[in-house]
């Protein structure tokens, strides 16, 4: 299905036209960068169909028929990071990563990311996400846990992610991932000066100071901007680049061979060495916060153009003229192959059934009752009377002689047996990796028991 071209996509035209390209930061060449020809096209395609998702949104929405358009164009250069890990690494992604979805999913065969995303844009009772609830990168094949809007409340999960990894070992079991997986995190500049953002942050850094495994690599895209008001220049790269516990990386984003090398040097790091690495991305964000963002009104139009010049789409075709892949005339066709795709695929995707009551909305709120007969146990035990914090400590050992993967965690809880004597005795008799003494920082101990659900464990959290 043919589309009049955007006002956003008339600059790529041109640049179509004249032939020419903006030139990346730095002059990789592809043996030198470790990416072949090949690599970089289906990189670019993938950029392609994260850029054509994010435009048709906004024709969708015109027409009454699309509901989400925060967007990830200017970011799709994360396209490259997720070719760099395994599609096993765990991946809690910000939602401006649809091309890393997108490229992940040809790790595997009988993946539909577009469909997915357009069904999710749509708010199809038929996403396979949310259920037509809202637009959430995810994936259960792909390991992408989806993720809510909270800022940053992602962060420290993944932290836990991380740190259950090495906790899998020290039990010598498998959990839900490959003992060796590499957990990915990416977010915004904007959202990196959130407490939960700085929380995780510290938590990852403080717990691989000690010499405990944590293989995180936190991926900042910084686009400069958090809606209207600016991130500080080199405020991130001066907050991190000298961290404890953390290793500093910083790339181009623009740039896909420079993106890339970053990121196998982020991977080896956290895979081989398991400490936690801060990927600094340097990208650009376009067409504003959403459709309904009018950027022109905080942003002066020498600033809309000069972002609109580093289209990362723009870099990415001028790579393939540099390195003589694609003349201008494929570029044109794979761009216009992939609109043509999205087009087709939108408009049997807003065909798809909606929610149509809120009885629908709120099914997967509360689960459906389950009836059952309660039976209590009862022994002699039972009838002298003693202190509730000596028959918790009591049912918590007895829940962990029961259950092996059973893990608790929380300020003090260990060595002291917590404030009020709850878990007195409990590392002692099952370890340190069980009874976990974490820092004081309710928002981490809180992901850090997301995570170890996530990757299998039972947490107890204090």
């Amino acid at each position: 299905m043919s589309q009049e071209p955007l006002p956003q996509e008339q600059r790529f035209f041109e640049a179509l036209r004249s032939d020419d390209w903006p030139a990346p930061e730095r002059a990789w060449r592809l043996g030198e960068a470790g990416l072949s020809a090949l690599a970089l096209i289906e990189l670019f395609e993938s950029q392609l169909m994260s850029r054509h998702l994010d435009l048709h949104a906004r024709r969708l929405q015109a027409r009454g028929e699309a509901f989400y358009t925060i967007g990830s164009a200017g970011h799709e250069g994360n396209a490259a990071i997720a070719r760099a890990f395994r599609h096993t690494d765990p991946a809690f992604l910000h939602y401006r990563d649809a091309a890393f979805l997108i490229q992940r999913s040809r790790a595997l065969t009988a993946q539909t990311p577009l469909w997915d995303l357009l069904l999710s844009f749509t708010a199809s009772a038929e996403d396979p996400i949310s259920g037509g609830r809202h637009k959430v990168l995810g994936s259960r094949a792909l390991h992408i846990p989806p993720q809510t809007s909270t800022i940053a409340s992602h962060l420290p999960k993944a932290m836990g992610a991380a740190y259950s990894l090495g906790l899998w070992r020290k039990l010598g079991e498998a959990g839900e991932w490959p003992a060796d997986s590499v957990v990915i995190c990416s977010f915004g500049d904007a959202s990196f000066n959130h407490s939960t953002a700085q929380g995780a942050i510290n938590a990852a850094g403080w717990t691989s100071y000690q010499g405990v495994p944590m293989p995180l690599v936190l991926v900042c895209e910084d686009n400069g901007i958090g809606i209207s008001t600016p991130t500080p220049a080199g405020w991130i790269e001066a907050s991190m680049r000298s961290r404890p516990g953390i290793h500093y990386l910083a790339c181009d984003g623009l740039d896909l061979l420079d993106t890339w090398q970053a990121a196998c040097q982020a991977e080896a790091i956290a895979r081989q060495r398991k400490q936690p690495v801060f990927l600094h991305m340097r990208c650009v964000r376009l067409y504003g916060h959403a459709g309904s963002d009018a950027q022109q009104a905080y942003l002066p139009p020498a600033r809309i153009e000069a972002d609109e010049a580093r289209d990362p789409l723009l870099v990415s075709a001028g790579l393939l003229r540099q390195h003589e892949i694609l003349d201008s005339a494929a570029i044109e066709a794979l761009y216009r192959r992939v609109a043509g795709q999205v087009a087709d695929l939108a408009e049997e995707a807003i065909r798809r059934p909606k929610l149509e009551s809120a009885e629908e909305v709120m099914a997967s709120i509360v689960p459906p009752a389950r009836p059952g007969r309660a039976q209590a146990r009862r022994d002699e035990r039972d009838t002298t009377p003693a202190p509730m914090a000596r028959l918790l400590n009591q049912a918590l050992q007895r829940l962990m002689l029961r259950y092996p993967h059973l893990v608790m965690a929380g300020e003090d809880i260990g060595r002291k047996g917590g404030v009020y004597g709850v878990t007195q005795r409990l590392q002692a008799q099952f370890g340190p990796q069980r009874v976990i003494d974490t820092l004081l920082d309710e928002q981490s101990i809180l992901g850090l028991g997301i995570g170890m659900g996530q990757s299998g464990l039972v947490p107890i959290v204090e």
